[in-house]
């Protein structure tokens, strides 16, 4: 995304990456989720590292209970 620096990434699942970023115009700093594989951002403007990873987690919870997952999704236990 323009308009965007990348402070932090870190490997949260199989299937997702949490991000620190910072918006260059406003300065404002918030976390972001992307898929592991595309890098694609699936999430943005969450307040903290704790509310991405509650994200995380909740996808990773209903990938595992729907048969066969989540579309894309390698599977975890």
């Amino acid at each position: 995304m323009i308009g965007r620096e990348v402070l932090g990434e870190e490997e949260a699942s199989a299937n997702y990456v949490v991000r620190q970023v910072r918006f260059l115009r406003t300065g404002e700093v918030s976390w972001e989720v992307a898929a592991s594989d595309s890098g694609t951002t699936v999430a943005s403007g969450l307040v903290d590292r704790d509310e991405a990873l509650r994200f995380i987690r909740g996808w990773e919870a209903l990938s595992r209970r729907l048969d066969g997952g989540l579309p894309g999704h390698k599977l975890v236990h």
